[in-house]
């Protein structure tokens, strides 16, 4: 509707302008006012309201706001050289277009820097982001060291365990092949002091016994009386 009503004031405005030419050697057919937004044109002899209102594109149906819009009460009795004061719906229409394409301009402006802040922001992100990324690198790195490291480690600890095994194991057998050495070394000490407490007896048995045969030889002695001594042995 708007479109259409647009077209009809350029069509009216360019039937005017065409009117204006054709008269060019007298006076003008209208002047502007509001910075073009509004047509002023004095009638001449024989113009009629409704016919000055179809020749600015005006409808049959806005007639009656035109009348009021001029403060004609009787169509009839409009004198010539009345003043008609017509809104310029081109020029309306564009200035409304201008002022709401300053508006979607200024629109545009806000969410272009909005834009461009949000973009400031995403390239601070992302820095931060690579540089992240650059410390999780290097702590994965670091990581996998420690990981080399620890399994070298590890390997180490074993061979450490192995290597105490292996000496526990000798210190075990050492300590058991001494025990074996103090046991059989107490056993030949048990059957040396029983030898040596055999022979002991033995002794004493054996010394026993030659106090015996001496008694019973002293007996014989003196049951046979005294013995002659020949070449220094008795006899």
């Amino acid at each position: 509707m708007r479109d259409r009503l647009l077209m009809t004031s350029i069509v009216a405005a360019a039937s005017v302008l065409f009117l204006a030419g054709a008269r060019a050697a007298e006076a003008p057919l209208f002047t502007t006012e509001d910075g073009g937004q509004t047509f002023v044109y004095h009638s001449r002899p024989g113009d009629r309201p409704s016919g000055v209102a179809a020749m600015f594109g005006i409808s049959p149906n806005d007639l009656p706001g035109f009348l009021a819009a001029n403060g004609i009460s009787d169509p009839t009795r409009v004198s010539s050289n009345f003043v008609y004061r017509i809104p310029n719906g081109a020029a309306r229409e564009l200035s409304d277009r201008v002022t709401a394409l300053e508006r979607d301009n200024a629109r545009l402006t806000r969410a272009l820097g909005e834009a461009a802040d949000r973009g400031d922001t995403l390239t601070k992100e992302a820095h931060r982001a690579s540089e992240t990324a650059a410390a999780a690198e290097a702590r994965a790195a670091q990581l996998a060291n420690a990981e080399r490291w620890w399994l070298t480690a590890q390997i180490l600890i074993v061979l450490l365990v192995l290597a105490l095994a292996g000496t526990g194991a000798v210190t075990v057998a050492a300590l058991r092949r001494q025990r074996q050495a103090e046991r059989f070394a107490r056993t030949l000490a048990h059957e040396a002091e029983e030898k040596r407490r055999t022979t002991l007896a033995e002794r004493q048995e054996s010394g026993r016994r030659i106090l015996e045969l001496e008694s019973k030889v002293k007996e014989l002695e003196s049951k046979l009386g005294p013995r002659v001594v020949v070449g220094g042995r008795s006899a």
